[in-house]
């Protein structure tokens, strides 16, 4: 015989049959305890601590031992030459737009490090041998604003993946791919151009993103800023111009916030954003070209091979200004960008191209930046039975796992795109379709550099960047896709960010020219010959 149901009253006096229902599931501790104390803590203070967290990692991983090795390698030999030519005020050319080289002038400026040597000797020529450098010189001044750079381009890191994830602790997690990537440390603390302009690239694209995600219509006035900034990072160094590729990727999309407009009206509001982009983009680079100018206000000296170079390469309206015949006019700027721009051309003809025949040939194509193929070995120095390396590696767990994210971000698009497949969130899966058309972008583009001119493996630095982009907005789609639990994604981020912190701290003495035995050099060829061991 069943037993019979309890009847309890409902709210309405009902007479109703209970239930049986499952009984809820037992918090966790993260549930019980942190997630309230979290919670508690106003958002304000949150991200400061976030940026704080950012920050102090930043600073050990680029700027603490900056000065270390006391000895100029690779294009550290140019670039020294460069800035010191701007400390004593002489106008000249070099191969790279005015800014980043401007700043590191004003690292070594501001430092006072070498205030008391005669640096004379790096603005004689283009390239500096180590052994003509001055005795006692400190690098930690030309050093500085690189380094600097580098650590604020991690806070800038942080705020695109909030602003994508729209969750601090996940943009903190993932920020160790930026803060620990052993190839940015190794280059970006340097005297080199490159975390100059990774900067102001993260800023440009921080900018873009936060414009795409927003619902409304955008102004005139955020076509310039983002312009700006985007003429910041090409005049740090010229391939940033493939940034440019944003502007009508942004417009389509903001275009189809006003629906209904005439053909006239979209034409007038198409010819004002894009006339307000290349007008701020124009103003960046006549502005840093006067200050290039008003910083240079010396004929070089004609009996140096580096003043004879200048010289024959100014047209008479700069020889005249730099002879003190006239001020810094809008006409003297317009000769002066002319003649620069002119020299950047003519210097890039002369840049031999890739010879893989060629015996310590560095070069490296690019299909095999996607692998991390061609590392370089910046500098070694051997004492006691053991040799300290400055070795331009990666680090192998982030670089493959953005390999991974780029490869499935490219399966995805032909899934949705040619077999129509659906697709989850459509917001991050078309943030996807754009950072993969950015990569698209930029590997196009040097790929028809690598037949101008050799290429090396730093030249892929902000295709990198991408892919490490691509590694969040996959875990975001793929976590939201399966409807994965909020402490399982955490969970997925906190073991991809021990895991690249584990991978750095592994070849990190390759990066920061620290003393190791043979044995110990060979054990970072454990997965792939990144370094030939002395």
């Amino acid at each position: 015989m069943a037993k019979p149901k309890k009847v309890v009253g409902n709210s309405n006096g009902a007479a109703a049959a209970q239930q049986d229902t499952p009984a809820p599931e037992p918090q966790d501790f993260f549930e019980r305890h942190v997630a309230p104390l979290i919670e508690r803590v106003p958002p304000w203070l949150r991200t400061a601590l976030c940026l704080v967290l950012v920050l102090i990692a930043a600073t050990c991983s680029y700027v603490i031992g900056k000065a270390e090795p006391p000895y100029p390698f690779w294009d550290e030999n140019y670039h020294m030459t460069s800035a010191q030519r701007y400390i004593e005020g002489l106008g000249h050319f070099e191969p790279h737009p005015p800014l980043a080289l401007l700043l590191i002038a004003a690292g070594e400026k501001l430092s006072g490090t070498n205030a008391q040597l005669n640096k004379h000797a790096l603005v004689v020529d283009k390239y500096i041998e180590g052994n003509k450098v001055p005795a006692k010189f400190s690098f930690a001044g030309m050093r500085l604003a690189p380094s600097l750079f580098g650590a604020f381009g991690a806070l800038l890191f942080f705020g695109l993946l909030c602003t994508l994830t729209g969750n601090r602790l996940v943009a903190l997690l993932f920020s160790t791919l930026y803060v620990f990537e052993n190839a940015y440390v190794v280059h970006f603390r340097a005297v080199h151009l490159d975390s100059i302009q990774m900067f102001f690239c993260l800023a440009t694209i921080w900018q873009f993103v936060r414009l795409w995600k927003r619902p409304d219509t955008l102004s005139w006035a955020n076509y310039a800023w983002l312009g700006a900034l985007c003429g910041l990072s090409i005049m740090a160094k010229i391939n940033a111009a493939l940034l440019l590729i944003i502007f009508p990727i942004l417009y389509f999309k903001d275009a189809r916030t006003v629906p209904g407009r005439s053909l006239a009206e979209q034409a007038q509001d198409f010819v004002t954003k894009s006339g307000s982009t290349i007008v701020a983009i124009l103003m960046v680079v006549f502005t840093i070209f006067t200050l290039h100018g008003a910083v240079g206000r010396k004929l070089p000296d004609p009996e140096s091979s580096a003043g004879k170079q200048d010289i024959e390469n100014m047209s008479p309206i700069y020889k005249a200004y730099l002879a003190e015949q006239g001020s810094l006019t809008p006409p003297v700027v317009m000769a002066i960008t002319s003649d620069y721009f002119k020299f950047m051309d003519k210097d890039h003809l002369g840049v031999p191209k890739l010879d893989v025949c060629k015996p310590g040939e560095n070069g490296s194509h690019p299909l095999h930046w996607l692998v991390m193929d061609k590392t370089i070995n910046y500098r070694w120095d051997s004492a006691d039975g053991k040799t300290a390396y400055v070795q331009l590696v990666g680090n192998e767990f982030s670089w493959y796992l953005g390999l991974g994210a780029l490869v499935l971000s490219i399966a995805l698009i032909i899934n949705h795109r040619a077999f129509r497949n659906p697709i989850g969130n459509r917001q991050t899966y078309h943030l996807i379709e754009i950072f993969t058309g950015l990569y698209a972008t930029f590997f196009v583009l040097h790929l028809y550099f690598g037949t101008q001119r050799v290429m090396y493996l730093y030249h892929y630095f902000l295709g990198l960047l991408i892919t490490y982009v691509l590694v969040v907005l996959q875990w975001q789609y793929l976590t939201e896709l399966h409807a994965i639990k909020t402490r399982t994604r955490l969970a997925i981020a906190t073991g991809i960010a021990i895991a690249t912190c584990a991978s750095f701290a592994f070849f990190a003495p390759l990066s920061n020219h620290t003393p190791l035995t043979h044995d110990q050099c060979e054990a970072r060829n454990i997965f792939t010959r990144i370094v030939d061991c002395q």
